[in-house]
């Protein structure tokens, strides 16, 4: 099994927020985490504006950004070019998601069918989930749910 992080997921590693218990508890596991190239950018982009707010120290953020290099080193990250986003104008019409998500939605599908293992979709975006169950992936929702997550270490 992969778990598959969007954004919305990710962030929650280095951001206190609702469901930060859940995603701590994924990633510090022995579970198969994977990530698109996206979620980096986006990722850092999100601390940085906590950052610039006020709500994380500069010291904090340099942290972070060490911790995202060194998860970096041991998930499975999916470069977005080519296959991952073929078909990608299919989801969009079918869905109607926001661009960022139809690549992350477009890249767990092909990371299922690259790897031939279920592949479960981890994110805060209720459109996002509700498009990929219709894709028929699995999903999981660390701000909302517990479900999935009770046998998870932590």
């Amino acid at each position: 099994m992969i778990y598959y992080l969007d954004s919305s997921a990710l962030v929650k590693r280095y951001a206190a927020e609702s469901g930060s218990d859940r995603v701590m508890a994924l990633v510090e596991g022995d579970q198969k985490i994977a990530v698109s190239w996206l979620a980096v950018p986006e990722t850092l982009s999100a601390v940085a504006r906590r950052a610039k707010g006020g709500a994380i120290s500069t010291a904090d953020l340099a942290s972070i950004r060490g911790q995202l290099n060194r998860d970096m080193q041991r998930f499975m990250l999916v470069d977005v070019c080519g296959a991952p986003v073929y078909g990608i104008e299919t989801l969009i019409a079918r869905h109607a998601l926001r661009g960022a998500d139809s690549i992350h939605l477009s890249t767990a599908l092909w990371l299922r069918k690259a790897t031939k293992s279920t592949v479960v979709l981890v994110a805060s975006d209720n459109e996002l989930l509700a498009a990929a169950r219709v894709e028929r992936l699995k999903t999981l929702n660390p701000s909302e749910e517990r479900k999935g997550f009770e046998a998870l270490p932590g």
